[in-house]
């Protein structure tokens, strides 16, 4: 599963892989932030800067819109769409009742090498620091992890909705406070308690770990988030209207 940057594809050959390299170096600076929400998109600097024709350019930008990464308003803008956080945190939320299922179905079946493989890149999430656990390679981490564990499962739809279509948005930087100490002790022994559930081969034990590890650390604070926008701009929309005069 895609993690890393791909905005390496650059320059843009062969002809044939135009579109597709276009999508993903704009995928890229999007996810990763070099490109903020309403960050308006023009295709005549993007000719530009890659020297490739419209085509393959709106060709990319129609993909990001399906995926929900960008607006578009005909003959108006084109613009990096901001990040929805109720939406993220139900993407979150499908993500973990894919992974927790095919924890329990594959986990129990693991060679000794998938085993250490899963425990390399525990050591490897704790060895980067879980303060950094939102950050653009933070997420590329976690993703890792559990797209590792989808794919034992060998379930190809699940791996097409998680790779297709969740996972740009799942490693998409989104603003965030630092990690408090607390959360980070919980993520530590989270993780700790993975390795050890790996070992034994517990699928079911894994997915007990997941789940609430995902609630407390990703999905309750994009909902904390998203009431705390959601009053604010309320809030913002009231006083507006206060300051109005009556014949306005």
């Amino acid at each position: 599963m895609p993690v890393g940057d791909i905005s390496a594809s650059l320059p843009i050959r062969p002809r044939q892989l135009i579109r597709d390299q276009v999508f993903a170096t704009l995928a890229e600076e999007i996810i990763s932030g070099r490109m903020q929400p309403l960050e308006e998109i023009r295709d005549q600097d993007l000719q530009a800067e890659y020297g490739v024709s419209r085509t393959p350019i709106r060709e990319a930008l129609n993909r990001l819109a399906d995926l929900g990464l960008i607006e578009v308003s005909t003959n108006r803008f084109t613009r990096v769409a901001p990040v929805d956080l109720d939406a993220q945190a139900d993407r979150v939320e499908t993500a973990v009742a894919m992974i927790g299922y095919c924890a329990v179905k594959a986990v129990p079946t693991y060679t000794d090498e998938q085993v250490a493989s899963l425990q390399g890149r525990i050591d490897g999430l704790l060895a980067a620091g879980l303060a950094e656990a939102s950050s653009r390679e933070g997420l590329s981490l976690w993703y890792a992890l559990w797209g590792e564990i989808v794919l034992s499962a060998h379930n190809q739809t699940m791996i097409d909705i998680l790779d297709g279509q969740l996972a740009l948005h799942l490693t998409r930087t989104v603003p965030a406070q630092p990690v408090a100490a607390e959360l980070v002790d919980f993520m530590r022994t989270g993780l700790e308690q993975l390795r050890a559930l790996l070992e034994r081969r517990d699928g079911v034990g894994v997915r007990e770990v997941i789940e609430p590890l995902f609630l407390r650390s990703t999905i309750e604070p994009l909902r904390a988030a998203a009431a705390l926008a959601a009053a604010s701009a309320s809030a913002s929309s009231d006083s507006t209207r206060i300051g109005r005069s009556p014949g306005e």
